[in-house]
């Protein structure tokens, strides 16, 4: 028999696209299924056996909110405060790692390797669940398990790939270790779901650190990026999307490419703005789940780690990160890191963190409001979210740029399967090129428009002196 639980999240959020394919659900109690890739390249579950599940375990179904487990987590905690946008902090900070070579083979500040190693030497944790290079054929990335420095590091760096964790948890169920576990906010949101309702997985799983989304990608991201270059989807070997260059502004970084070339293997590094597709605000292949998550900074986590995209910050082209703290213990390591100058950190306002990060939290916050106003006006379900839904909260032009973002999204996943059947990549440009025309003329236009209302509001200012 189907537990109505499971009938309710397969008709609501897999079946709908609201799944963002982390495994929680298959991982839960004694259920019996499996978490694998769609046709699209994006993990999706199904289930063979439900025998007693443990319920309310999706970070897309649940009715918990981020900030209701949030307040559970950490209100307790003193000195504790809380902002709308990041949650729950003891402190902010931005900088970097000075020890070692933390920051060198980190995305940014080298931070999350950093905290990490220092868990594992302090003997507060056994190992570390993270995502690393896969050894799996035509699987890129995955989640696994380091317990040392040397395996950590295999670790190190953004991954704009999808993984999920069903199948690690096995293992980790069979151990008596304790965990830190690493992930993006709403994989972070369904391992405390996890913790909560499963008591063998909260006995193991003692920290998480968190990292601040943009949003999730589907393999064809990777593939795409590969095959504007000469390697076929079926030919890519490894990706690195955050090649440092020793100098220029930090978000200017490159993309390494490995992989067959008519029988040759082949590396190729370029700068990221030199690939076509690669603009985040175009959203190809991400996930639609993404288009309705309002955590921009892995609000529950115990340490929330971002890049500081900020003007004082950005010309380091060593990185830095935007540092959010919620766990006395890890604020205890931080203080001594900075004590033995193993840190170099500035503590940041937390209006300052909002805003390295602002354009994720005008899509997650503004235009969701709107595009949940979208579905309401179509009489359709969506995730539980602390957004309202407001048709009336954006200008007209933002409207269109955030439907056309959403266009944009769906396209690009079948566009993609169109060009694999031809064997050419042309015919995905070619699928995508409308809707880029008119999404490149609109967000034109809106940038000036934003860029002509604050030289507006600077004059003002100057004029009141």
């Amino acid at each position: 028999m189907i537990q109505p639980y499971y009938r309710d999240l397969k008709e609501k959020v897999i079946d709908k696209g609201y799944c963002i394919g982390c495994g929680a659900c298959v991982s839960a109690g004694d259920v019996k299924g499996i978490n694998k890739l769609d046709p699209y390249g994006m993990y999706k579950p199904s289930f063979d056996e439900l025998g007693s599940p443990v319920s309310d375990v999706c970070p897309f179904f649940t009715s918990r909110t981020e900030s209701q487990l949030g307040e559970m987590l950490f209100s307790g905690f003193k000195d504790i405060k809380k902002n709308e946008f990041i949650g729950f902090f003891l402190e902010t900070y931005a900088g970097h790692v000075i020890e070692d070579d933390f920051r060198k083979y980190g995305s940014s500040g080298g931070f999350v390797t950093w905290i990490l190693s220092r868990l594992l030497e302090a003997g507060l944790i056994d190992a570390v669940i993270h995502v690393k290079p896969s050894g799996m054929k035509g699987i890129l990335f995955e989640y696994g398990i380091s317990s040392n420095l040397e395996e950590l590091r295999k670790g190190a760096k953004s991954r704009y790939y999808p993984v999920e964790f069903s199948k690690i948890l096995d293992d980790v169920r069979k151990s008596r270790k304790k965990y830190a576990f690493v992930g993006v906010p709403c994989f972070v949101k369904a391992m405390r779901l996890l913790c909560v309702n499963d008591k063998e997985i909260a006995d193991r799983v003692t920290f998480t650190v968190g990292l601040v989304c943009g949003h999730l990608k589907s393999t064809r991201f990777s593939e795409m990026l590969a095959w504007q270059k000469g390697v076929k989807p079926e030919d890519l070997r490894s990706i690195d999307f955050r090649l440092k260059y020793p100098s220029g502004p930090a978000s200017e970084y490159g993309i390494t490419i490995s992989g067959e070339n008519n029988g040759e293997m082949i590396t190729l590094a370029q700068k990221a703005s030199d690939f076509y597709g690669y603009n985040w605000g175009y959203g190809f292949f991400k996930y639609k789940a993404c288009d309705y998550c309002d955590d921009v900074v892995s609000e529950t986590a115990d340490v929330s780690v971002g890049d500081a995209w900020l003007p004082q910050y950005v010309s380091d082209s060593s990185g830095t990160n935007v540092i959010i703290v919620r766990s006395p213990v890890i604020k205890k390591i931080i203080d001594q890191g900075i004590k033995e100058k193993a840190l170099k950190l500035d503590v940041l306002d937390p209006e300052e963190v909002i805003k390295s990060q602002e354009g994720g939290f005008r899509h997650r916050r503004e235009l969701l409001a709107y595009r949940l106003a979208l579905l309401e006006m179509e009489g359709k379900w969506y995730p539980p979210k602390r957004v309202e839904a407001n048709p009336n909260g954006i200008s007209e032009r933002y409207k269109k740029i955030t439907v056309l973002r959403m266009q944009l999204r769906e396209k690009s996943h079948i566009a993609f399967e169109k060009a694999l059947r031809a064997d050419d990549f042309e015919v995905f440009k070619t699928e995508m090129k409308p809707l880029l025309q008119e999404y490149d003329r609109l967000y034109r236009k809106s940038l000036a428009s934003r860029v002509l209302s604050k030289a507006k509001r600077t004059l003002k200012k100057l004029i009141k002196r």
